[in-house]
């Protein structure tokens, strides 16, 4: 599928459409190049979230990535793992791709905008910028 080999990719989902259509690349990159594929996810939190709320959010965020997971398990021959972590999207995906030394980071075009993002500038964008390795953007076919 390509000329570059990536031993580690992180895939970024919040589970919009284009983060579903980012999946789906990464699994095609980890099976033609026969990599490692982390599948990551970052609950943004609002301060004024109970810690309840907060809870329900971790654990529905945990089951789906869950499914994510195991719809992908046949297709893969190497290892996917995933994590589900909070903070701030693009400072944990960048922070992560770092510290696991990723070769490819891939993510959607667009997610599931916050007012914030708008206003600022989108996750995609900032990870984009930021990350220390080779960054795919994808969309729905």
């Amino acid at each position: 599928m390509s000329e570059m080999k990536f031993e580690r990719i992180l895939c970024a989902v919040d589970f919009s459409p284009d983060s579903l259509a980012a999946f789906s690349l990464a699994l095609k990159w980890t099976r033609s190049d026969s990599g490692t594929l982390l599948v990551f996810h970052v609950i943004e939190a609002q301060p004024t979230v109970l810690a309840e709320a907060l809870i329900m959010i971790n654990r529905k965020a945990n089951d789906a990535m869950a499914r994510l997971i195991a719809s992908a398990r046949d297709e893969v021959e190497r290892s996917i793992s995933s994590e589900v972590t909070s903070g701030r999207a693009y400072v944990e995906i960048v922070h992560r791709a770092r510290e696991w030394k990723a070769g490819l980071v891939v993510l959607g075009a667009r997610g599931l905008t916050s007012l914030e993002e708008v206003i600022v500038g989108g996750t995609t964008e900032s990870v984009v910028r930021e990350a220390p390795c080779s960054v795919l953007v994808a969309r729905p076919a």
